[in-house]
């Protein structure tokens, strides 16, 4: 027969291990739910970037032909020339630390061919856009390629932090405005 005493050891023992067992519990959904809850911020982040791409793409994918038959893109039949298009690519590198690696060097390979519109001072932005029509066309389209492979993978936050720390900086890249352009300065050999 058990004793008033052993009984209640018994219980005390019992909340004590049930105490233990649901704080390790708690803590572990806790730390849980703040994993859940940067992943989030961190998917959050990373579709407003990718919006900013959207922009650029809806404004590349609208085509205007000229008097002489020639197309080119809407983004540039502003009038404000260029502001519109440094005003999106400017959103862009913004948020770039958010963006795949392959979707920043399309939206950066673009941004640099815009950046050469101011080679020549008598070049309009509508001019600019018909002679590099077909090539901005196809940049366009191959960042449309990165983005819908990028999309798939959106969620998956993990492996996104992981390719991000991977990554070697690029350090500072010197340019040059030559006669084509804005263009990267190669290192010479010493």
């Amino acid at each position: 027969m058990e004793t008033p005493i052993a009984v209640a050891i018994g219980a005390a023992g019992g909340a004590a291990v049930s105490a233990v067992v649901s704080g390790i519990y708690n803590l572990l959904t806790k730390r849980a739910e703040y994993a859940n809850d940067y992943y989030k911020l961190v998917l959050t982040k990373r579709l407003a970037a990718y919006e900013q791409l959207e922009k650029l793409i809806v404004a590349l994918k609208t085509t205007v032909l000229d008097t002489d038959n020639r197309p080119y893109h809407w983004l540039f039949a502003q009038d404000n020339e260029l502001k519109d298009a440094y005003v999106i690519l400017m959103g862009i590198n913004a948020q770039a630390m958010w963006l795949s690696e392959d979707a920043y060097q399309k939206a950066r390979e673009l941004n640099l061919r815009i950046f050469r519109i101011r080679k020549e001072e008598e070049e309009s932005a509508i001019e600019f856009g018909k002679k590099n029509y077909p090539d901005i066309a196809t940049l366009r389209e191959e960042l449309e390629k990165v983005i819908s492979k990028d999309m798939g993978n959106l969620h998956k936050v993990k492996r996104f932090l992981r390719q991000k720390a991977k990554r070697k900086a690029a350090g500072f890249v010197a340019m040059s405005a030559g006669s084509d352009g804005l263009q990267e300065v190669k290192k010479r050999g010493r």
